[in-house]
Order: structure tokens, then sequence, then C-alpha cells
């Protein structure tokens, strides 16, 4: 059912000149559609309009201008809350956007203030550690630094699933993340209609320590054990946090989805890295 005054902020790379004049032609059109345009606090300045600060203030709708690396960030800044989510791409890695191009897009605009389309949502990990609690679409990854060994200790449901894993570190992820860092590492591809989350170690030492894929609501637990220098949380490849010895990471399926207007296909597909069409 179409919302009245459909509040929709619009969040584009601000370093793009394309991305900002396609930002300033969303505004346009969404104005004449009947919807309440607002630039996020990032471009507001730079594009003279109103501004909103997504941190802080909730919106029906965001138009997200740019590729992967801008929806992660904008995630970031949401939080929990779960606008709709209208992509545009004009970057080259846009592997959640549809392959079209943006005045297309930007016509579809008309249906999402209408209400015609229908939602992917996409599961997003509670990811909870010293000095951070938030969400991650495709994964979070435990990590040593330089040349150093981490030691870690993996457990779940009351199971130690990796007992003195010694390597690189651990990466937990999504259905959506599962064809992304998982996947270079040597994790399966998981199905996005799976509830699921996929535990990879990264170079372990002892090579019998291979994936693993957990139910999503399964609470799992990353203890640094062993260190001789702090590892690195990394989330999304956005957020940072350094760890020392004896911090604990908390990783579960259980974050708000987010939450794609599709106007195509009815029905997920999982994506494949090594088909044709594959952008990530």
């Amino acid at each position: 059912m179409p919302l009245a005054m459909l509040r929709v902020a619009i969040y584009a790379r601000p370093d793009r000149e394309d991305a900002l004049l396609t930002a300033r032609e969303a505004y346009r059109r969404l104005s004449e559609l009947g919807a309440e345009p607002l630039y996020e606090a990032s471009i507001a300045g730079l594009l003279g309009g109103p501004g909103v600060d997504l941190r802080f203030t909730p919106v029906d709708a965001v138009v997200v201008i740019g590729g992967d690396g801008t929806l992660l960030r904008l995630l970031q800044l949401l939080g929990d809350r779960s606008p709709i989510l209208h992509l545009v791409k004009v970057a080259r890695r846009g592997f959640l956007f549809e392959d079209i191009p943006p005045e297309e897009s930007l016509r579809l605009l008309e249906r999402l203030v209408s209400g015609d389309y229908w939602v992917e949502e996409l599961s997003r990990l509670r990811v909870t550690a010293p000095g951070y609690n938030g969400s991650a679409l495709n994964e979070a990854a435990v990590l040593a630094l330089g040349s150093k060994v981490a030691g870690l200790r993996v457990e779940a449901g009351g199971m130690v699933l990796y007992k003195g894993l010694e390597g690189d570190g651990i990466i937990a992820s999504t259905p959506t993340g599962s064809s992304a860092y998982n996947y270079s590492a040597g994790g399966p591809v998981l199905h996005p209609l799976l509830r699921a989350t996929v535990l990879t170690p990264v170079n372990p030492l002892d090579r019998r320590m291979g994936s693993l894929v957990l139910p999503g609501d399964m609470e799992v637990s990353i203890l640094v054990e062993r260190t001789t220098r702090p590892v690195k949380l990394i989330i999304d490849g956005v957020q940072e946090r350094l760890l020392h010895r004896g911090a604990l990471v908390k990783v579960s399926l259980t974050a708000p989805p987010a939450r794609v207007a599709r106007y195509r296909e009815r029905e997920p597909r999982p994506r494949l890295p090594w088909l044709p069409g594959y952008t990530f």
C-alpha cells in the first residue's frame, strides 16, 4: 500500500560527481512524485538541500547511489533500523545492485513511492565485542595482524567447534557474505534462503580445521586465547576494532535484516561467483 508523504533519504558517494548528480536528480523526481526527499547529512552540504542524520532519525526508505561499499557504509549508519533500500548502481562493484543503468533505476522511483515492489530481506549478523555492538551484512572477521599468528577458541551451542585454532583468524559470514571474503578463503557459498552462518578459518596451521555451517540463531563465541600482538575485528570491511588477549566476540544471525526493494525476479537467487555476470 502506498505510504502518504513517504520520507526518503538519499545517500550517495560524496567523492563521485556522477553519484552526486544522480542524487540531485533523485531529489527532483521524488519531490515531483509527492514524497519528502532528504539528503543524508554527509552530502546535504554539498548539494544544498535539507539534510537528515541517519544515525539518529528514522525514514521510510533510502535511495542508495554507488556500489557495494556505499551500501555497507550506509548499513553501519542505520544500525538496527531497516528502511526500504532502493539501489542505484553508479560504481564498478554492485553485487547486490540490479545491473541496470542509473536512469532506469531513477524511473523505478515511481514504483518505490507507489509501493509497487517486493522486498528481499538480507540476513545480518548481530556482532558484539569490546568497543563494538552492531551488525554485519557480509561478515565479521577476527584476523591476526602482519606476520603474527592468532590463537582462537570458538564455541557454539554448548560445543567447542575449534580448540586451539592457530592461523590468520576466522570469518563468520551471512548467506549474502558467503560468496565474498568467505568464498575467497575457501568457504562454501550459501543459498540466500538459508538461515545459516558459515565459519571459515583463514590459513589455519592445522589443515583439518575446515568450514562449518551453523543454524543462524545459534550464537557463536570467538575467544582470543593467544596473541603476541592485538588482533583486528573487521565488520564488512567498514568497521575495525583492535582486540587484545582475552577479548570475546559473539555473533549470531539475529540482527534485523536489510530490506531491499526489488522490481524484477520475485525470489532471491543464489549469487554464484563462478557464473557470468558476477561483479563482486
